[in-house]
């Protein structure tokens, strides 16, 4: 799990404050999301390592910035849970 001070901490310690203005640190930091969504990540991790996947969507269904998606769809990476795989 990680709570907004925590995520607070590791964003300081990696001295990359900027990041709290990406879409799920603002919706962690502020409480929108609970600290206990998600889960499995560790498999998830896993999976990806095994599978060599570029990115954690190619093996587990999640929300991303439209951004985002479009621009792991234009370096050809493609995320579960957007019908590509039908």
């Amino acid at each position: 799990r990680v709570s907004p001070e925590v995520l607070l901490k590791q964003l300081d310690i990696m001295k990359v404050p900027e990041r709290k203005d990406f879409v799920w640190h603002k919706m962690c930091l502020d409480g929108t999301i609970p600290q206990t969504i998600g889960g499995g990540i560790g498999q998830s991790r896993l999976c990806q390592y095994m599978l060599r996947c570029a990115h954690i969507g190619e093996v587990q269904h999640g929300w991303y910035d439209p951004k985002e998606v479009s621009a792991l769809k234009a370096a050809g990476i493609r995320l579960l849970g957007l019908g590509e795989f039908e």
